[in-house]
């Protein structure tokens, strides 16, 4: 079977928030790529939905007090339930600014 993704994929847990609805969830990464991040709900998101996600990133399990959080838009891809009742949702990126592209490509060089 051919990996027909463009970015690679790191396994990687930080804390992340997303705004939809007016709710603030919270959740935790299981994986990021420059293109989007699969993350762990207890409650599922509709396929197709536009959020706001915001990425607490850290460095050897420390959160960076010189680094801003990683935010962006981002859209559900998506879901699969998980063995232990929760959600895993697959969210990709959208409308990066520069800068916040250049933070995340920072972020992951670190993790390769």
């Amino acid at each position: 079977m051919d990996n027909r993704r463009k970015y690679t994929r790191f396994a990687v847990a930080v804390a992340a928030e997303l705004e939809i609805g007016g709710n603030t969830l919270e959740a935790e990464t299981r994986d990021v790529s420059e293109g989007g991040v699969a993350v762990l709900l207890d409650e599922p998101l509709s396929d197709g939905a536009n959020l706001g996600i915001t990425l607490i990133l850290t460095q050897d399990g420390i959160e960076d007090p010189d680094e801003p959080p990683f935010v962006s838009k981002a859209s559900v891809m998506w879901s699969a339930p998980t063995d232990d009742g929760q959600v895993l949702h697959g969210l990709r990126f959208a409308q990066l600014t520069d800068a916040a592209r250049n933070q995340l490509h920072r972020f992951l060089a670190a993790m390769a």
